[in-house]
């Protein structure tokens, strides 16, 4: 994938790639550990044809005690480190979960790369409502020849919808153009 994340399937490129960004190890070490999870936030966007650029990879995981120690081991073994004292199995604990989101106001648990280019990997801290209908429904793209599981356009929609970010409300926009254009196509 270059430097950049690019690619919404082989041999095509997305309208505006980050230059110094490559995820696709990353998503092929999750792949090979065989973690639950859907990308989602600014590469999901791009994916689905969103102009913009990202420097970090947002997910969503199962937030189940197996998943979450094979993020761990595949996420170390590629020089990522929690960027938090504390181990990412305590998302699989709804109390510790609410502990961390009330008491430490946390959003993500994060990952940083421990090396150049120091890279950043958001996890969420809130599980995902119906994970396992949008890991079904999911969309896997290839880029530079390694699935991608994207989470599904209204969910990536809604998900947004809540931030009061101003880029978010610009995706949502494309998003629902994007959205509009899969429809068309599904139509005989």
């Amino acid at each position: 994938m270059g430097r950049g994340a690019r690619g919404r399937g082989r041999g095509s490129k997305p309208p505006v790639r980050a230059v110094d960004f490559d995820p696709t190890d990353i998503f092929a070490a999750l792949n090979a550990a065989k973690v639950k999870y859907l990308v989602v936030g600014g590469i999901a966007a791009i994916q689905y044809g969103v102009p913009r650029a990202t420097f970090d990879v947002d997910l969503a995981v199962q937030l189940e005690v197996e998943n979450l120690e094979r993020i761990d081991r595949a996420l170390n073994a590629l020089g990522f480190a929690p960027k938090v004292p504390v181990s990412i199995v305590g998302l699989a604990d709804p109390k510790t979960r609410k502990e961390w989101t009330e008491g430490k106001h946390m959003k993500v648990f994060s990952y940083a790369e421990l090396t150049a280019p120091f890279r950043l990997i958001d996890i969420m801290v809130r599980p995902l409502k119906r994970f396992e209908r949008l890991y079904h429904q999911r969309r896997n793209v290839i880029v530079e020849g390694v699935k991608v599981p994207l989470v599904p356009i209204p969910a990536l929609i809604q998900m947004k919808a809540g931030t009061g970010r101003v880029q978010d409300q610009l995706d949502i926009e494309y998003l629902h153009a994007a959205q509009q254009a899969e429809r068309k196509r599904a139509r005989p």
